[in-house]
């Protein structure tokens, strides 16, 4: 029985620039040879309009609607970081960043690269300083990196995911102090547990010895970290129950782990892919064809598409695509006795370097499906194709049917 290789570039779609997109202009010819052999159109990872998060619109693409279903980014974090939730924990995504001595962001951050002692001198003073805000607070407090700039932090105890970030979503503003969404004693004590630890970590961190080699090295200090989308566990039909899908997802990122992970995927990581711009695609491509022995869809994902992006790097953003073009390749035969997948999970544009609301490039190949008149996978071009413009939520029960097992609606 076929099984369908699904692959996903973060932030792929794009805006054309010179008449090109990213898309448009990599060469990659094995996905071009499975578009012009299969179906193209075009998705809006939610709605028409409608700027999705990462973690809502991969929600959405593994059918669960986000308006029911979405709970907080946070809770996705640790789950994909391995960071166990009880009932009533409250988890928040962290970015480590920049701020200036007035507490302005100068980078949202701190530069993009975190090398692993520094991400540990970061832990361990988190540790520190969490274990004595914990006491005073009555909570326990989990914070645990990620990759680059990422990570995590966890809040158990007497508190409330209603309060707001600190994360100004943008450089040049003030990190904002968080504020309680509710009139409630748990989102008031949420609020002050996270804006101690915020100013603690920030009047901590100039004393760190990672920072006085940064300097040195003409880089930017770690010395702040934002806080954004307060969650809770989603309480979710797991993908095997509600589409009869057996689905695995690859990803090196934590964020796609976890919600994969919420709606019951396994997931499977692989050397060389860490969530970055730089991944090496080799390992992961090899594990994704031996996993379609055992799985009916196998996901994967690119991050790298979507850091090229909001650093504004249109060339970088091509290399990434074809990267893993050129890993596709060897397995071509094996592929066209399958069904494979290829869009984006939401379009960041270069020039925009945020989230927009503008639909994606699709394509689904497959021994039996219609073969409309499209040649090369593109923004310019998948939106005269057979598959016409379909939804995120739509895509799982598309290939369910297309692998005989969805369920008959009626009689």
């Amino acid at each position: 029985m076929p099984s369908v290789l699904w692959i996903l570039f973060d932030g792929g779609g794009d805006r054309p620039a010179g008449g090109k997109t990213p898309f448009h202009a990599a060469f990659k010819p094995t996905i071009d040879y499975l578009t012009a052999n299969g179906s193209c159109g075009i998705l809006d990872p939610i709605a028409p309009g409608v700027r999705p998060g990462s973690d809502t619109a991969h929600l959405a693409l593994f059918g669960y609607d986000p308006f029911k279903y979405y709970t907080g980014r946070g809770a996705f974090e640790a789950l994909g970081a391995d960071v166990a939730l009880k009932p009533g924990d409250v988890a928040f995504r962290t970015n480590l960043a920049t701020v200036d001595e007035n507490g302005v962001v100068i980078d949202r951050r701190a530069g993009r690269y975190i090398a692993p002692e520094e991400a540990k001198a970061v832990e361990d003073l988190m540790k520190k300083i969490g274990e004595e805000v914990g006491r005073k607070y009555g909570v326990e407090v989990v914070y645990k990196s990620t990759v680059e700039h990422r990570g995590v932090l966890v809040l158990r105890g007497a508190v409330s995911h209603r309060v707001s970030d600190t994360d100004p979503h943008k450089v040049g503003a003030k990190m904002a102090r968080a504020e309680p969404l509710e009139n409630s004693k748990e989102a008031a004590l949420t609020a002050e547990v996270v804006n101690e630890l915020s100013r603690r970590f920030t009047e901590a961190a100039a004393g760190l010895e990672i920072n006085k080699a940064r300097r040195l090295q003409g880089r930017l200090p770690i010395n702040a970290i934002l806080l954004r989308g307060g969650g809770y566990m989603p309480q979710i039909e797991p993908i095997r129950e509600r589409y009869n899908i057996r689905a695995a997802a690859i990803a090196g990122v934590a964020l796609i782990r976890g919600v994969a992970r919420a709606v019951g995927m396994d997931v499977y990581t692989a050397k060389g892919l860490g969530g970055t711009k730089d991944d090496v695609f080799d390992e992961a491509v090899k594990l994704a064809v031996e996993l379609m022995s055992r799985y009916d869809v196998v996901f994967l994902h690119v991050k790298g598409t979507d850091s090229t992006s909001h650093d504004g790097d249109f060339n970088g953003k091509v290399s990434v695509i074809e990267r893993l073009d050129k890993a596709l390749a060897p397995y071509l035969d094996a592929l066209l006795k399958n069904y494979v997948v290829v869009t984006s999970d939401h379009a960041t544009p270069v020039g925009v370097r945020e989230h927009t609301g503008e639909p994606v490039p699709v394509m689904l190949y497959g021994p039996d499906v219609v073969v409309d008149d499209v040649a090369k996978f593109s923004e310019l071009t998948c939106w005269r194709g057979a598959l016409g413009r379909i939804r995120g939520i739509d895509i799982i029960p598309i290939l369910g049917s297309y692998l005989g097992l969805s369920e008959k609606f009626g009689e």
